[in-house]
């Protein structure tokens, strides 16, 4: 006969177990966002909204130290899983030889590359970008984090499916 301490004790690695890969699952999203939703608004960090205006939205905010979409989480002391922001300024670069952008908007970029994110709001608002410009450079940016993200792989379903296929 089991002892009463064996008989609980499955049920309660089982219960650790679950709240550890819940940790581990929300974890990393809960850290990626920031705490960036308002729990009186909620109301994400691309979204203003203040007392005395009305709630506007605007344009999100790129941020260069982000994850690509569908990278995985980083191991603490394991390695770097990005490039860092040399392609971010390699777009950039890329940006003024095309002559989207002069030298001058472009160390603006550069600095806020390496700060981690870009307010695209603000520097149209200071005039350091015009809107079309702005554009370009977001449209160049979220083209090379996109470029950045692994490749999506096949569910378990469509490799089931894909091998019933070819073996037929």
């Amino acid at each position: 006969m089991p002892s009463p301490q064996s008989r609980w004790r499955a049920p309660i690695i089982g219960a650790v177990t679950g709240l550890l890969v819940a940790a581990a699952v929300i974890g990393p999203s809960a850290l990626a966002s920031g705490g960036a939703t308002t729990p009186a608004s909620d109301t994400t960090a691309g979204t203003q909204t203040t007392a005395s205006t009305p709630t506007t939205t605007s344009a999100p905010t790129i941020d260069c130290n982000a994850p690509p979409p569908g990278a995985q989480a980083k191991v603490p002391g394991g390695p770097s899983a990005g490039p860092g922001p040399a392609p971010f300024l390699a777009a950039i670069a890329q940006l003024v030889r095309a002559g989207t952008i002069d030298d001058a908007q472009a160390r603006v970029l550069d600095a806020d590359i390496r700060s981690g994110s870009i307010d695209p709001n603000q520097l149209v608002a200071n005039g350091t970008l015009n809107s079309a410009q702005m554009q370009a450079v977001m449209d160049r940016l979220g083209a090379v984090k996109r470029s950045l993200a692994p490749a999506a792989q096949p569910s378990a379903d469509a490799k089931a499916a894909q091998f019933k296929r070819s073996h037929h």
